[in-house]
């Protein structure tokens, strides 16, 4: 692991959490591995998870009907993404593992992560219509999981959710609320 770049997606309110303590460690024992550890602290940063036309950094493509999708997707490729989602697809595009730290709600992960994801992985960007899944981002899969309670809670959410990044590898740090 030594050398690599280490994105760490953290998303809890409450710094003394557990998923606190566990994202600390994850920072402690990466970095002395030799790794190169960067945490989007998403309620930190105060990061915004609503998807909007503020999104989109130029003109819309069609302002008379705005569909996010193809909207982001046309800004991905101009390069008119808002600020805050360009940092972040750096972050991602730079990292070698990325590690996403968060609470179980309501069988799944909290609507501040959501929002990140539909914010960043935009079309272009994470995956492309045809063949989702044959580039971009999403074109490798390859997860871990790690649960603190319940294993098989673990392999249905991704299982349900399909969770992957490309060369970069998704490793899921799940515990309940």
């Amino acid at each position: 692991m030594s050398g690599k770049n280490v994105l760490i997606v953290y998303a809890h309110q409450e710094p003394k959490s557990m998923n606190g303590s566990l994202k600390n460690i994850a920072v402690d024992v990466l970095s002395k591995m030799g790794c190169s550890v960067t945490v989007s602290d998403l309620y930190a940063m105060n990061f915004n998870a609503v998807t909007t036309r503020n999104d989109i950094a130029g003109d819309l493509c069609n302002p008379q009907h705005f569909s996010y999708g193809v909207e982001t997707m046309e800004a991905y490729k101009k390069g008119c993404l808002c600020e805050d989602i360009l940092k972040e697809q750096e972050k991602i595009t730079e990292a070698d593992l990325v590690i996403f730290q968060f609470p179980l709600y309501w069988f799944s992960f909290p609507a501040i992560m959501k929002g990140w994801i539909d914010r960043c992985f935009v079309q272009g960007f994470a995956f492309d219509f045809p063949g989702c899944y044959d580039t971009g981002l999403l074109k490798v899969c390859s997860t871990a999981l790690h649960n603190v309670e319940n294993v098989n809670v673990c392999h249905k959410i991704c299982a349900y959710k399909r969770l992957a990044v490309s060369r970069v590898h998704l490793l899921l740090c799940i515990d309940p609320v």
